[in-house]
């Protein structure tokens, strides 16, 4: 008996009927999205300002979406705890984490292992915010501006020394680019976190500090420390009076964190693009409100937060490796 040579000569049409109803049901669960609460995983705790924005742009959203965006907090582990939950949900798009550039960009160089890939487990959504971060010094230090500072430093090295919350902060990180950048040799003193940092500072026992806008407002307002420079590209309006490191003796020194949005790889684009248009627009509606707590809208697309993600990995980890900090 001759071999039925039609036995599979219908296999090509089923496989384009399976695509068709594929993708007729990835159409259908992108126009019914969100059919259901979407959670916000935040790596903070509840009340710090990280966690107001998530509460802030949750809260426009649920407007925008007609679904309940709720946050959950998982802090711990410098961001890894949430990060790691948020890399193994499912990528549906009812999981999206709020997350910043040390999470995503200092976290892979900083320690040994990792439970994630920053580029290989996450999608983008945008960056939401950035936050400039100001150099400030207890007011019976010797300089009062950035020239006088850079000419102290390199007139006795190791004179002047710096807190931070702690290795591997962004603070840490921005004085060891200033140092790079400056060609200064500056004394790094990590604490445990920000606080007892700006307590010594206020006491005098510590010379200076890289420390975040809104963290250092209120103490600058009531004269308890002074302002030397702002390490963002431009001058900021809170305090238009301030030069940056980049036109005071540093030129292309930038030390702006950012915070943002991403998800489990593999979410179906069209729910993608939803979630980050309803990012957007409740950054949008509420940037008034956010620039009060120091965070300026930026509300870029998801592939310039990729890019940003590949350059700040290069870029810190070029610091690491010259300041000569070991993985944890």
């Amino acid at each position: 008996m001759k071999p039925c040579i039609y036995k599979y000569a219908d296999i090509p049409c089923r496989i384009a009927l399976t695509l068709c109803c594929l993708l007729a049901t990835l159409s259908a669960s992108a126009q019914d999205f969100p059919s259901r609460p979407i959670k916000i995983i935040a790596p903070y705790v509840a009340g710090a300002s990280t966690d107001t924005l998530a509460r802030t742009v949750a809260q426009g959203m649920t407007q925008i979406l007609g679904q309940p965006v709720v946050v959950e907090n998982k802090p711990g582990a410098g961001g890894v705890v949430a990060a790691d939950a948020v890399a193994k949900a499912a990528p549906d798009g009812y999981t999206i984490m709020l997350t910043s550039e040390g999470i995503l960009t200092m976290n892979p160089i900083l320690y040994k292992k990792i439970s994630y890939d920053s580029v290989k487990d996450f999608d983008p959504l945008t960056i939401a915010v950035r936050m400039p971060l100001l150099i400030v010094a207890n007011p019976a230090q010797p300089f009062n501006s950035l020239p006088q500072l850079l000419e102290l430093a390199k007139r006795q090295p190791g004179s002047l020394s710096y807190g931070s919350a702690g290795v591997g902060s962004s603070q840490h990180m921005a004085g060891e680019l200033f140092k790079m950048m400056g060609g200064v040799d500056i004394l790094h003193v990590p604490y445990k976190g920000g606080a007892p940092a700006m307590n010594d500072l206020l006491g005098n026992q510590v010379s200076m500090m890289f420390v975040q806008l809104p963290s250092a407002l209120s103490q600058v307002r009531s004269n308890r420390i002074k302002v030397i420079a702002i390490g963002s590209p431009t001058r900021n309006p809170q305090l238009p009076e301030v030069p940056t490191v980049n036109e005071s003796g540093i030129p292309g020194y930038n030390s702006d964190t950012w915070y943002g949005f991403n998800m489990p790889h593999g979410v179906p684009e069209p729910i993608a693009k939803k979630l980050h248009s309803a990012i957007v627009q409740s950054l949008e509606m509420n940037k008034d409100r956010l620039a009060v707590d120091g965070f300026y809208v930026d509300g870029g697309s998801r592939q310039e937060m990729a890019q940003t993600v590949q350059r700040d990995l290069i870029k810190w980890a070029d610091v690491v490796k010259q300041a000569g900090i070991a993985a944890q």
